[in-house]
């Protein structure tokens, strides 16, 4: 797994105990320099070693100008990126890192409340939308779901608001879940979720007859599919003038990149949306875990990694 373009260099200067599992890291330019700024939901590709690459939420807002913070659970049975985290940083460590990239973001301000709702590492992103509707007196509901106070990130600053716009539960007692909290929900309110695969799986069937365009979900991973028969397909690329075939066993990522055209790309799962390129024409079979399924029959963009061809695709390429 790569980076196509890699625009920061990061330096490890602080390691802080979240709560048992999670970690807090934060990073700096090593100059001193400024850091780009970004909105509440954005993330940032980190190389974390050579060849291991992962996405994570920047926690908003940021600590200072020349720094970014992020949150690592360690998962013994992940793919080995927290592993490497928790068990081999040491503050000075420097990084390739890429720009922050939204796909998660809330978007113009809205008289209607937004639900937030997060379990367990999902809190990175979602408590970052909250200090920012709270910093600009919109109105917010969050729901956290945790095994318990102990392992619930923030617990400290979220158990001390009083004006009742977060609501903690805990999985170990007699706890609402998401199918008791989403029937009061507001048909025109905006919803936002970030959270295990069963969460947002759950949240993506209770919320299928609301409007898409107000239902909002970032996944960790991507989820098990079945995979579906596909063949080979062809690839217009309109700004290059050139025509592509896309085997049967090959992305339209590969394709492009065996035939010398340079896309970004991240993932290579179809979860960070680094690679989405824009559909000028054509139908496009959508496996990607960016653009919500009730929102793909209209959507003007695919994910190169994973999405293909039912027809011929022109590509803003």
């Amino acid at each position: 797994m790569a980076l196509s373009e890699l625009g920061l260099c990061l330096r490890l200067v602080e390691i802080v105990l979240g709560v048992p599992g999670i970690n807090l890291y934060r990073l700096a330019a090593p100059d001193g320099s400024a850091l780009p700024a970004f909105e509440p939901g954005a993330h940032l590709d980190l190389e974390i070693a050579p060849g291991l690459v992962r996405q994570y939420s920047l926690l908003w807002p940021q600590p200072a100008g020349d720094r970014y913070e992020i949150a690592v659970q360690e998962a013994p049975d992940g793919r080995g990126g927290s592993r490497c985290w928790h068990r081999q940083s040491v503050v000075g460590d420097v990084y390739r890192a890429s720009l922050p990239r939204n796909h998660f973001a809330l978007g113009a301000a809205t008289p209607a409340t937004r639900y937030l709702l997060a379990g367990g590492i999902g809190i990175t992103p979602i408590i970052s939308m909250y200090r920012k509707l709270v910093a600009q007196r919109q109105p917010v509901q969050l729901h956290y779901w945790t095994r318990s106070a102990a392992s619930a990130l923030f617990h400290d600053e979220l158990a001390g608001v009083t004006d009742g716009s977060v609501h903690l539960h805990s999985t170990q007692g007699p706890a609402p879940r998401l199918a008791d909290v989403l029937p009061s929900v507001p048909g025109d309110a905006p919803m936002y979720c970030c959270g295990p695969q069963r969460m947002i799986d759950a949240f993506d069937a209770l919320t299928a007859r609301r409007p898409p365009e107000l239902m909002h979900r970032e996944r960790f991973a991507a989820a098990p599919q079945q995979a579906e028969p596909s063949g080979s397909f062809s690839i217009r690329l309109v700004r290059s003038g050139r025509t592509l075939e896309v085997g049967a066993d090959e992305s339209v990522l590969s394709a492009c990149i065996a035939a010398g055209v340079d896309l970004s790309y991240s993932c290579e799962e179809g979860v960070c949306g680094a690679c989405e390129v824009r559909v000028l024409s054509g139908d496009v079979d959508h496996r990607d875990q960016v653009i919500p399924s009730a929102a793909r029959a209209t959507s003007a963009t695919m994910m190169a990694c994973c999405s293909r061809g039912r027809t011929m695709l022109e590509l803003d390429i």
